[in-house]
């Protein structure tokens, strides 16, 4: 197909496919590209002049201003609300999807335009660096200068044997894991966090098992998305960056964080974290703007209170890892010197994740509260029957684990079998022997591989046409 045939025909597509989900947005979406695209024309025509950093300044002001009014309209309005004591109203303004991800995504491009890291590419291929459905909707956050050397060189619509058995083994494992494993353990984590959220005080173990269950859904959702959306990408001839990689075998917060959402993580440390100073004042400095910065990308998520809380604590996790790495002043960074402390720090680091996602999943702070009271023990342990006798209002009671009866007993035992997964199992491009940088060409997956990918592709649509299919969790940021 002609470089400029396929380009255009993917712009299309792409458009109808964000169309799908919501004509009315649309507008909005072309809107926004038409906007940035002319800002970046201007900032480039006036670069190394003030007037440059002007046009800088007006453009991530009004990204941010739209996102502000499509966002957290209904946000700011419930919490002036609150502040006045008056009468909650709503804007009635829908929310557009992936606003979050455009938005963030033209920010990087104005940027790096001021900067001079890259050069206005053609309004052809800027629409299609913005809407390409694969990474539309819930990333990765592209930089332009990652895709728009693939698309001048005309890889869009060329593809190689490699890359196509490479891509539909990706798709494959990614749809699998959403529809086999993220949504299978989903019930488990609706039916306790639901309780909780109705009053019912869990116990130790249900707290626990809930928080779990939504980390296990949380992780292979979005590592099935963004699996799908390598995989359609080198479909279409082209490779998009890594988005997920093993976060839960980190052995810290700070590594957790390069491997979870890394094209965020890189947008928050490139564009905020850096520009507010980074450490270059000093230890405290820097962990000030990082308890800034993870607040901040704790509100991107999502406009509630509890999503800030959740970047906050966040926040403090990765600014104790840096004090505890400079008190400790270790020449290997902290990590693990064994294999007994790699699994006690991944432990640890998985356990903080955890606790952390309650604030995450939560409606409201009370219930977060709740749940975090008896994960933490303070609403007393629960205990098999056989232990021994049951003692009134004791700390230590023997009515059993599950004593509120909320969790689905027949998907606990999944639980075991998802976290060898997660913490054993090697991921997606180590099985398929993918490389990081895009400029190492993909090799061909074995018959071996293509076989099983085959099988686990034939699960995942078998579930999703027989089955509900949930929207991917990343869908509503």
């Amino acid at each position: 197909m002609a470089p400029k045939i396929a380009l255009w025909w993917a712009m299309v597509c792409s458009v109808f496919f964000y169309g799908f989900h919501g004509w009315e947005h649309i507008p909005l979406l072309l809107g926004s590209i038409a906007l940035n695209y002319g800002l970046g024309l201007a900032i480039e025509k006036r670069k190394g002049t003030p007037t440059s950093s002007l046009l800088l300044a007006l453009g991530v002001t009004v990204n941010l201003i739209f996102l502000a009014i499509f966002k957290y309209a209904d946000f700011l309005l419930s919490n002036l609300a609150s502040f006045t004591d008056s009468a909650a109203t709503t804007s009635g303004i829908a929310l557009p999807l992936a606003i979050s991800f455009f938005t963030f995504q033209q920010i990087a491009y104005l940027v790096d335009l001021r900067k001079e890291k890259i050069s206005t590419p053609t309004f052809g291929s800027y629409c299609l660096f913005v809407t390409f459905f694969p990474q539309l909707i819930a990333g990765p956050i592209v930089r332009c200068q990652r895709i728009m050397p693939q698309i001048v060189k005309g890889t869009l619509g060329q593809f190689s044997r490699e890359t196509l058995w490479a891509g539909l083994c990706l798709f494959s494992l990614g749809l699998f894991k959403k529809t086999c494993l993220a949504d299978g353990i989903r019930p488990l984590a609706d039916t306790i966090f639901t309780a909780s959220q109705e009053g019912t005080v869990l116990s130790f173990f249900e707290a626990w098992m809930g928080a779990t269950a939504f980390g296990l859904q949380i992780y292979f959702d979005f590592s099935a998305y963004s699996e799908m959306a390598l995989g359609i990408g080198l479909l279409f001839g082209l490779r998009l960056p890594l988005n997920f990689n093993s976060p839960y075998k980190a052995t810290n917060i700070i590594d957790f964080w390069r491997c979870w959402h890394i094209t965020l993580s890189e947008f928050l440390r490139d564009y905020l974290y850096k520009p507010l100073g980074g450490n270059r004042s000093g230890m405290t400095r820097g962990i000030v703007n990082i308890f800034i910065v993870m607040a901040l990308g704790g509100l991107w998520h999502g406009a509630a209170w509890t999503f800030v809380a959740w970047g906050i604590m966040h926040g403090i996790l990765i600014g104790s890892n840096h004090l505890l790495r400079a008190w400790r002043s270790m020449p290997n960074q902290g990590k693990p010197d064994s294999l007994a402390n790699t699994w006690l720090f991944r432990l640890i680091t998985f356990a903080c994740v955890t606790l952390a996602w309650v604030f995450f999943r939560s409606q409201e702070f009370g219930q977060a509260f709740e749940m975090l009271e008896s994960m933490l023990g303070l609403n007393g342990i629960d205990l098999p029957r056989s232990f021994g006798d049951s003692s009134g209002e004791a700390y230590l009671r023997f009515g059993g684990t599950l004593p509120n009866q909320v969790a689905d007993i027949s998907l606990i035992p999944f639980l075991p079998i998802l976290l060898a997964l997660v913490w054993i199992a090697p991921n997606a491009l180590q099985v398929l022997n993918l490389d990081r940088d895009e400029n190492i060409s993909v090799p061909l997956p074995s018959a071996k591989i293509v076989f099983l990918c085959g099988v686990l592709l034939f699960f995942g649509l078998k579930v999703s046409f027989e089955t509900i299919t949930h929207d991917f969790l990343y869908f509503r940021f």
